[in-house]
């Protein structure tokens, strides 16, 4: 397991609850890695996306063993709620699970958020490595933008200084498939102009 996914498990303990509520904004429990390591662990994940379908669901499939000291279908169940307010979430479930937080700004509270955010998923390993290793003090905008462009794609806009260096650097990321998203490519755009 990748030290990502082991940070993200970590907050789900086997043994000490049977429902966890999510706090997941940036939809991180339905990466492929987190839900095989939480199903390993016998953890099931579902969206809350409705009231009623969610309670039919827990009511029928989990809570009716778990209360008579059944396994049920999973050891534990984590209801994933992408939402802003919790409050949104009845009563008594909240009353009844254990709450984890699990945005990015959580997990990176060093970094800007609305730029993290820009990043796909499949960038959050890479970035947390980076993040451990070199991130001592708070950054802002335009500092994490230039982390992810030098940790993530291998680029610093200040060392393109020819047009050859940017025509190898845009021939690289070309090469490998990879382009930056609009939020890089325009900072690197601005970096270059000044």
């Amino acid at each position: 397991m990748s030290i990502w996914a082991d940070r993200i498990l970590q907050e789900f303990p086997a043994d000490l609850s049977c429902f966890w509520i999510a706090l997941d904004p940036d939809g991180l429990l339905l990466d492929e890695t987190i839900l095989l390591g939480l199903r390993e662990r016998d953890f099931e994940v579902l969206p809350f996306e409705d009231s009623v379908s969610f309670r039919t669901e827990y009511e029928e499939r989990y809570r009716s063993a778990w209360d008579v000291g059944q396994k049920g279908t999973a050891k534990a169940l984590i209801l994933q709620w992408r939402g802003a307010d919790i409050n949104s979430i009845p009563w008594d479930y909240i009353r009844a699970a254990r709450q984890v937080s699990l945005s990015l700004a959580d997990l990176f509270p060093n970094l800007n958020y609305g730029v993290v955010r820009k990043l796909d998923s499949e960038h959050h390993e890479g970035l947390f490595q980076a993040y451990q290793k070199h991130v001592t003090q708070l950054l802002g905008e335009a500092e994490t933008k230039n982390f992810v462009l030098t940790h993530i794609f291998r680029l610093s806009p200040y060392l393109l200084n020819r047009p050859e260096d940017f025509w190898r650097e845009a021939l690289r990321l070309h090469y490998r498939g990879a382009g930056l998203p609009s939020l890089f490519a325009d900072h690197v755009a601005t970096v270059l102009r000044d």
